[in-house]
């Protein structure tokens, strides 16, 4: 019989998973970017190619201020943060080490990803790579085809008192929320992230009026049932493809004055720093994410977001190729506006001033 001794040093010499025990690569990301099949598939993956068990353990958030308690106490491994994120003076997750830089040898196909996205700032910090870009898309304007003939042109239909009642909004999205009111009044791009410019009684009233008027309020991510019956909305695009799937025609619309857009990325946290084969399994993932099929029929097809790659335009249809705006020569720039990192105080003021303006309002949706 094996002494308790002897077990122990085995333990310490060989991971659990050579005894036929799993480990677990513990996932904190947006809901909708983990399908089960994918999941099960990767998991039997991992264990043909290294005779070793992985379970992956999914969580989701609905904000992007939810990942930093879970990296900083070490309870999650591998984060899909929005961009804006990685530098914030509030967090500094690459400055004060709380996330790993990645061997990109176990992420080939990061040399397909966009040249402009695979060289953004965020991602580098002395000269080392820390994420990987897997999706991108606007805080949209969307609309009910079935209740709206025309797509609309501007982000002024929210105000439009034919639509009091009739719409729904992000509820915790004061950033999108405030930039879309000023957007509407006219405000230059470079000036509807600034809580000095946007803190007059003119501006307020305008997103008190946003937010007075909506039918309703989501959560998180759009789901189909905050839509339904709706005319117009602010999306994430997560709701398009089930929407239209179960009958429902919405689509996406291009307002005059751009749509604030956002770029998710993986991350490997400071928790596997000690566990390389982990953190390389956790590699093999954000590749995974990377691949064609990955990339079109869940990115794109599934969940209505824009692929981050560039090797994939043959297998498009016309129609696709026409949604993804690929013949338009700097769509991206003169159409999307990417949000910067917030200093402490622009943040700050426009979390009251959209405070101020739900004031009395109730989130929960009521059943008319």
């Amino acid at each position: 019989m094996v002494s308790r001794f002897l077990w122990f040093v085995l333990l310490l010499m060989f991971p659990l998973s050579a005894f036929g025990e799993e480990e677990a690569l513990r996932l904190l990301i947006w809901e909708g970017h983990a399908p089960g099949q994918r999941l099960l598939e990767f998991e039997k993956q991992i264990e043909t190619k290294y005779k070793r068990k992985i379970k992956l353990e999914i969580n989701y958030v609905v904000g992007s201020d939810d990942f930093y308690d879970s990296v900083r106490k070490k309870s999650v491994d591998l984060v899909m943060m929005t961009h804006h994120h990685f530098k914030d003076k509030r967090f500094n997750y690459i400055k004060n080490k709380l996330l790993l830089p990645l061997d990109l040898k176990n992420i080939p196909n990061f040399k397909h990803v966009i040249p402009a996205l695979k060289k953004a700032d965020h991602l580098y910090h002395g000269g080392k790579v820390y994420a990987s870009p897997v999706s991108q898309g606007p805080y949209g304007l969307i609309f009910n085809t079935a209740l709206v003939k025309d797509a609309p042109q501007s982000w002024n239909i929210f105000w439009d008192p034919s639509f009091k009642g009739k719409y729904a909004i992000g509820a915790n999205e004061y950033i999108y929320n405030a930039n879309i009111a000023a957007l509407a009044l006219g405000y230059p791009r470079e000036s509807i992230n600034s809580f000095d410019k946007l803190n007059n009684k003119e501006f307020k009233k305008k997103l008190r009026q946003l937010a007075v008027n909506a039918h309703s309020f989501w959560i998180g991510v759009d789901k189909p049932n905050d839509l339904t019956n709706m005319t117009i909305a602010t999306s994430w695009g997560d709701s398009l493809d089930p929407l239209n799937n179960r009958g429902e025609p919405w689509k996406m619309a291009e307002p005059a004055e751009g749509m604030p857009c956002w770029i998710d990325n993986y991350a490997i946290t400071w928790a596997l720093a000690d566990k390389p084969f982990l953190k390389k399994i956790a590699e093999e993932y954000i590749n995974g994410t990377l691949s064609i099929d990955y990339q079109i029929e869940h990115i794109m097809r599934h969940m209505s977001l824009t692929p981050i790659i560039t090797n994939f335009s043959n297998m498009l249809t016309p129609e696709e190729k026409e949604r993804l705006h690929l013949g338009t020569p700097n769509f991206f720039s003169k159409n999307r506006i990417l949000q910067y990192t917030y200093s402490k105080r622009d943040r700050n003021g426009l979390a009251l001033l959209w405070k101020e303006a739900m004031e009395g309002i109730p989130i929960g949706r009521s059943d008319d």
